[in-house]
């Protein structure tokens, strides 16, 4: 990451929230405010290959003396073991506290955690996947058929020999566009405009780490 695109950035809050991409970084600021959480500073780190220079540039930014607690969030992607391991050796090669798990905090200073999409299945086993499975998983009023309308439509898209490369972002967008309140909007829009039931169970261990940075 070029150190002027870094620099854009200030430290505003002590609590800081490192995030990959735009799209999490306003899902998770309207988190924050669904939470009533106003002393978590949201920040985009960029892609998962980011994370390392992007760290390293943070602990030259002024007020970062200041900073109480990090927490970082990107996608599990195809492997969450491998995820973990990635998180682990670029906080460990910043000097930063590494949490022996996702979703536990350090008790270091700064203190630290990371968190993955899209969390745990009901044995808190890591499952594989992104933001958008998350997003699929506490959609607000959201029914069984209408879900399966649009498994059954990318399963035509399929059987026609459509090859559908981002399975998990045609299907929230395709459940978007029949949905008049959500048709073309963003992750970060959607989730201003309560797309979510920032309640569900599957948000427990998120929200539980955010409400205690």
């Amino acid at each position: 990451m070029a150190p002027q695109k870094m620099l854009r950035n200030e430290i505003s809050k002590t609590k800081l929230m490192l995030v990959e991409g735009a799209d999490a970084k306003f899902f998770c600021i309207w988190a924050l405010e669904a939470y009533e959480i106003n002393d978590v500073q949201v920040m985009d780190f960029g892609g998962i290959t980011e994370l390392y220079g992007y760290l390293k540039m943070l602990s030259v930014l002024p007020d970062y003396e200041k900073v109480k607690s990090i927490v970082i969030v990107r996608d599990a992607e195809g492997k969450p073991n491998t995820a973990v391991i990635s998180i682990k050796k670029a906080l460990k090669e910043n000097s930063l506290p590494v949490p022996a798990k996702p979703f536990e905090f350090t008790h270091n200073n700064p203190r630290g955690a990371f968190m993955l999409f899209p969390g745990f299945d009901g044995i808190r086993n890591l499952v594989p996947g992104t933001l958008e499975d998350l997003c699929v998983a506490i959609i607000k009023d959201a029914d069984v058929k209408r879900l399966d309308c649009v498994t059954a439509y990318l399963s035509c898209l399929e059987n026609e020999g459509k090859n559908i490369t981002w399975r998990h972002k045609s299907f929230l967008h395709a459940y978007f566009s029949g949905e008049n309140r959500f048709v073309g909007m963003k992750i970060g829009e959607a989730s201003r405009a309560g797309a979510w039931n920032w309640e569900n169970e599957q948000l427990k261990p998120f929200k539980e780490i955010v409400k205690t940075m």
